[in-house]
């Protein structure tokens, strides 16, 4: 189901993988940058993941909540962040019981008109990210989605992504928070 903006939020409670609680009903009375991304081994998530960290600062002078939500497992979100403290929460969730909760799409369509939006340039530069090989494990035609949710725990901007690497522009997302 999608997501309509300005209602209430689909409230869900997980753990991350460092194993804190999440609890959205607990984190009213603070923005959340709430992120569906494919999987540990995605190139253009890893590009994304390392957009988004060169504003970590921003995000936590505002009391701004990131979490990430991927569908590789928690031993492959592990090996993927390694040993580095990171300020944001990742979420591995392989049963796809968030993305089902928010209808966060799988489309092959959607994977093959990313082609045509710089796929190729994207995934080339998330690769030189990482440290070691990765594999991708979860659904390769999976689309990113992307949620603001405000102190009151309604959704201010509502993103599904229209092909692989579609994500709301990071100056809409720095605006919004600031």
């Amino acid at each position: 189901m999608k997501q309509i903006l300005h209602q209430p939020a689909p409230t869900f409670t997980t753990h991350d993988v460092y194993e804190t609680e999440l609890d959205l009903r607990a984190l009213q009375g603070k923005k959340i940058y709430l992120a569906f991304e494919r999987n540990a081994g995605c190139p253009v998530c890893n590009l994304r993941t390392h957009e988004l960290l060169k504003h970590q600062d921003t995000f936590k002078l505002h009391n701004v909540i990131v979490i990430m939500i991927y569908e590789s497992p928690i031993e492959k979100m592990r090996e993927y962040l390694g040993d580095t403290p990171y300020p944001f929460h990742f979420v591995a969730d392989p049963q796809n019981r968030l993305y089902n909760l928010y209808g966060v799409q799988r489309s092959a369509i959607k994977v093959f008109r990313g082609l045509f939006h710089g796929l190729l340039n994207k995934v080339k530069a998330g690769s030189a990210l990482f440290e070691k090989p990765m594999k991708q494990d979860g659904h390769l035609d999976r689309i990113p989605a992307e949620f603001l949710i405000d102190e009151r725990g309604k959704l201010s901007l509502v993103h599904y992504g229209k092909f692989v690497g579609d994500h709301l522009p990071l100056k809409l997302i720095l605006d919004y928070i600031q």
